[in-house]
């Protein structure tokens, strides 16, 4: 005996009550599946629309390192970085 058969019999024999409380999960669970379905579905759309060059961009960025030696004062001596002349002093 299947469980759908299994559960049609057990639904014949229970009082009405408890007929309509497994009807409301059923359709609870129903209609949340039907609902992750759809989330699961737009979200594989949204990945696959990106472009090959976004991808390529996003793993690019991954493995930039996080920090970096670039000086705080970059903007104000850029002349001492770039050609070595005397660096200001704050």
């Amino acid at each position: 005996m299947s469980d759908k058969e299994q559960l049609i019999r057990e639904l014949d024999q229970a009082p009405d009550f408890l007929a309509r409380e497994v009807l409301n999960f059923f359709l609870f669970i129903k209609t949340r599946t039907i609902e992750n379905y759809r989330q699961e579905s737009i979200q594989k759309n949204k990945e696959s629309n990106i472009p090959d060059f976004l991808r390529f961009i996003d793993q690019v960025n991954s493995e930039m390192p996080t920090e970096t030696n670039i000086p705080q004062d970059l903007a104000k001596n850029l002349d001492h970085y770039l050609y070595g002349s005397p660096k200001e002093e704050a």
